[in-house]
């Protein structure tokens, strides 16, 4: 019994003595450790972040070593003047020493002597990158600079090279109380159109760019929806959800659109306050399907504010983008105020992290672009005069959407945040729209507010370089 136990030891030792005889074994990668060259980075001098080689090392000798340093238009990339870092193994020198500014306007081949003498050599590459979003600030002009009269402008959108504000006055018509026709490169004025009806709300553009006015249901007039082919054509009035069909009071506070409403299948959005239902219609060839809407009750709220809806696509089982506020004037810790959310037809949430927008989302509007998906938000604070803001996020992930400030990976999320627009806004009006010009988004938003110095229409874009 003792001669075996000393048996099995001596196997279970010259095991042992095999196992470490050989190569090392990285269990965390099922593969054999490299020693040298660990990892390399550069950094622009008097910039805190460091660029990483775009594969983590250790790296093989005769490596390409390839790192993307982010460079811009307005900023080129001089990458003449970058500073190099490197990890190497225990005891191990790398040729040339690193320590000042290097010349990378070529491949770099670099040598690294490992301690026990072995020689690797590797190439590294330097390649300015163009990043992801580059945002820039083209114009914000207030309301007298556009010829807008009315400053709590209630709506706007982008239809062909116009941009189209509301500038309605309650129950009065003609050119001067109706949408303001802007270019809208310089915001210049182009014409005026008169309102159809009388109290108008909002101005939407379907998909082709052709636009709708809609008249909301005030004084029991009901919620009545005009078409216009283009800024020089007639209006076509296209539906009539009256009161006395069930129409709700205020309906048509905001409204959407998704599809062609001239050929082809569309859809028609509104929305009002006091209630926690969305209203759409179905339209083919720019006919509705019937005169009463399809209803949806969002029962995961209680009574709105307001709200704004979204369909996705065109498909049946098109999910929807959402928002909605629950103002309360007494709500000092801010635990109210509005929500962002998508939900599935089976009413499938998925909400936004509320700490991603501020108290009060007065308007949004999402895109996709080669294949990525976005959304653009207009963002206002608790208190009327609270500053407001523009955001951009990407949004095609919803495991994003519960993504907090700080937290990894969030700056692939939240994209842009404007600076900070004042003004004071009893109405809590405010609109916002994509532009898409190829790889450019242009974002054309409202600040709806009670003085000329203050009211006005802001613009920003977004050029998108697909990784």
């Amino acid at each position: 019994m003792k001669r075996s136990y000393i048996y099995q030891t001596a196997c279970w030792l010259g095991c042992m003595i095999l196992l470490f005889s050989c190569e090392q074994a990285d269990l965390n990668k099922g593969v054999t450790a490299r020693k040298g060259l660990m990892n390399f980075s550069v950094a622009v001098p008097n910039q805190p972040t460091e660029y990483a080689a775009t594969v983590a090392g250790p790296y093989r000798d005769g490596d390409t070593i390839t790192v993307k340093v982010p460079s811009t238009e307005e900023h080129p990339l001089d990458p003449s003047q970058l500073k190099p870092f490197a990890s190497l193994d225990h005891n191990s020198i790398i040729e040339p020493a690193l320590g000042g500014i290097m010349d990378f306007t070529k491949p770099v081949h670099i040598k690294v002597t490992n301690s026990d003498g072995s020689v690797a050599r590797f190439i590294v590459k330097v390649v300015p990158s163009l990043p992801k979003t580059v945002f820039s600030k083209l114009w914000f002009k207030t309301s007298d600079v556009l010829g807008i009269k009315r400053t709590n402008i209630s709506g706007l959108a982008v239809a062909g090279e116009y941009l189209l504000v509301a500038d309605f006055n309650g129950g009065a018509t003609g050119p001067d109380n109706g949408i303001r026709v802007l270019n809208k490169n310089t915001g210049e004025l182009v014409k005026s159109i008169a309102p159809p009806t009388t109290y108008c709300m909002q101005v939407t553009a379907d998909d082709a760019g052709h636009f709708i006015i809609n008249r909301y249901n005030i004084y029991s007039a009901g919620f009545v929806v005009y078409y216009y082919d283009n800024v020089d054509s007639e209006p076509k009035q296209i539906l009539n959800y009256t009161a006395a069909a069930g129409c709700p009071v205020n309906l048509g506070r905001k409204v959407s659109v998704i599809g062609n409403l001239k050929n082809g299948k569309a859809f028609v959005y509104a929305t009002t306050n006091g209630n926690n239902s969305i209203y759409y219609w179905e339209f083919l060839d720019g006919v509705a399907l019937k005169q009463e809407p399809t209803i949806m009750r969002y029962a995961a709220a209680e009574a709105w504010t307001f709200a704004a809806v979204q369909r996705k696509s065109l498909d049946p089982n098109s999910e929807h983008y959402f928002t909605y506020c629950n103002y309360n004037a007494a709500d000092p810790n801010l635990t109210q105020g509005s929500r962002f959310v998508s939900f599935t037809p089976d009413m499938e949430v998925t909400a936004m992290a509320k700490q991603n927008h501020y108290y009060k989302v007065l308007g949004f509007d999402t895109f996709t672009l080669q294949g990525e998906e976005f959304t653009s938000m207009l963002t206002q604070g608790y208190y009327a005069w609270d500053a407001t803001h523009v955001k951009v996020f990407q949004t095609k992930d919803p495991t994003r959407f519960s993504l907090l400030p700080g937290a990894g990976g969030y700056s692939d999320f939240m994209l842009f945040e404007s600076e900070a627009y004042g003004g004071t806004n009893y109405n809590r009006y405010g609109d916002i729209v994509a532009d898409v010009r190829g790889d450019e988004i242009y974002f054309y938003a409202t600040m709806a507010t009670n003085a000329v110095t203050t009211s006005g229409i802001m613009v920003y874009k977004m050029k998108y370089n697909k990784p």
